[in-house]
């Protein structure tokens, strides 16, 4: 995945895309106003892709909304501003929204983004060097592993992996390293694995000739579920209840378009990853869920409870929006 602290967003509109070329300027300003504007938050990479292809095919003014895309650069970034409403929507993963539920924050899960699917997965890819005598759960005890994060999908899923066949995850010590810096931490070995992300760089995604997959950690969670969304505040829907539905609506669109137009999708998330479209078509793609249940989410509460991240599981219902689908 493009590291999001190194990237930069490309402000995109899908107002007048499909206009005629004579009068265009005039055009598109007049059909732009007669658009919702809505402020969209997200990162540059396949996982939250949707919203650019959302905007570039038109599925987003079709839903009567023009999306601007904010400049930020994280994941914490993207949830601080739609808390602060300076974005009306976001892409977060569920762990994080978990937590700040819990703590007593209005954020509510509007649609799935990005799934985990055993037969294909994408994320929490757990790899050694390949000389490596690491072949089982049992032979991480002691071990120091790489994640993108502590405490999100990627920490707990490789904790329940270890617990769940064979392995003492209490044993283990988690360490935090951005993605492009994985490879070369498990080849010089100061670290014994990492949990990589094959939507990105594809010599992580695919190890090649230094690294070895022992694991995909995600299916310990659930072999079916969503471990990122797309949020907003309880109250930026409830004064804004219509485009927080359209917005649905143009996801889903978008989503089952995605999954089907692999290469089109390709060319679209290059613009705005900064990355060659061909390199992007060379890594295993997202498959984006088109439709919202609570039994996509409450694998990841029930996860981050029994590993601590949160203090006690709690219905995935509650922080539905009532608008979601």
């Amino acid at each position: 995945m493009p590291n999001p602290s190194r990237r930069a967003f490309l402000a995109r509109s899908a107002a007048g895309t499909t206009l005629a070329a004579f009068g265009a300027p005039f055009a598109r300003a007049a059909a732009a106003q007669d658009l919702t504007q809505l402020n969209v938050a997200a990162i540059p990479s396949d996982i939250s892709g949707s919203a650019y292809y959302a905007a570039d095919e038109g599925f987003f003014k079709k839903a009567g909304l023009n999306a601007n895309f904010l400049a930020l650069q994280n994941g914490s970034a993207v949830t601080a501003a739609v808390l602060s409403g300076s974005a009306d929507v976001g892409y977060a993963n569920v762990t994080a929204l978990a937590i700040a539920h819990s703590r007593g924050l209005p954020v509510t899960i509007l649609f799935p983004a990005n799934m985990h699917v055993h037969e294909a997965p994408t994320a929490g890819l757990l790899a050694v060097k390949k000389t490596s005598p690491i072949t089982t759960a049992r032979d991480f005890n002691g071990k120091v592993i790489a994640t993108i994060g502590i405490n999100n999908i990627a920490d707990v899923a490789t904790r329940a992996w270890i617990d769940k066949n064979g392995g003492d995850a209490k044993t283990i010590k988690i360490v935090e390293l951005p993605f492009a810096e994985m490879k070369a931490a498990l080849e010089a070995e100061r670290v014994d694995a990492a949990v990589l992300d094959a939507t990105g760089d594809p010599l992580l995604g695919k190890p090649g000739d230094t690294l070895r997959l022992v694991a995909s950690t995600f299916d310990a969670v659930s072999l079916h579920f969503a471990p990122s969304v797309w949020f907003s505040t309880a109250d930026w829907v409830a004064k804004h209840p219509a485009p927080a539905k359209s917005f649905v609506v143009a996801m889903r669109e978008s989503a089952i378009w995605a999954n089907s137009h692999h290469r089109e999708s390709a060319v679209i998330l290059a613009a705005y990853a900064h990355e060659p479209a061909a390199q992007i078509q060379s890594f295993t793609r997202v498959t984006y869920a088109d439709h919202l249940t609570p039994a996509l989410i409450q694998p990841n509460i029930d996860v981050c409870a029994k590993y601590g991240v949160i203090k006690s599981v709690f219905p995935a219902s509650d922080f539905i929006s009532g608008v979601a689908g």
